[in-house]
């Protein structure tokens, strides 16, 4: 049987994929999806460490939440889980067979970015002031 030759690009670099990519709210989701994934799974040893010292004492917990950095970095990871979650909810609902075509599916990308953002937006202010 011979081979079936395909016509698929191989080994693209990161920029050519994400020039394609970036012109679809749907695949941006997607690839945001996984890079928040990816920022929650580093982060968290630094939080556990953050908890850890934040637990320790009454100085523990002052030293922490009076260090700007270490806020920045908490609502880092706030705001990677906020997005993670609500993106997750729409791949949840992706696979459950809603928004599958390609007008239903870009509004509800649209409408997870604008909902990820007001909680990102809500997570800095809560995080931080």
């Amino acid at each position: 049987m011979p081979a079936v030759k395909s016509n698929r690009p191989i080994n693209l670099s990161m920029g050519q994929v994400l020039a394609v990519n970036s012109k679809s709210p749907i695949a941006m989701a997607s690839i945001l999806h996984r890079v928040s994934g990816v920022v929650l799974f580093l982060l968290m040893p630094v939080m556990l460490c953050v908890l850890q010292t934040s637990l320790s004492s009454e100085q523990g917990f002052n030293t922490v939440f009076d260090n700007v950095a270490l806020r920045f970095v908490a609502w880092i990871f706030v705001a990677g889980t906020a997005y993670h979650f609500v993106m997750g909810v729409k791949h949840l609902l992706a696979d459950m067979g809603m928004n599958e075509e390609f007008n239903s599916g870009k509004t509800a990308a649209i409408v997870s970015f604008v909902i990820a953002v007001i909680l990102i937006v809500a997570s800095l202010i809560w995080v931080m002031f």
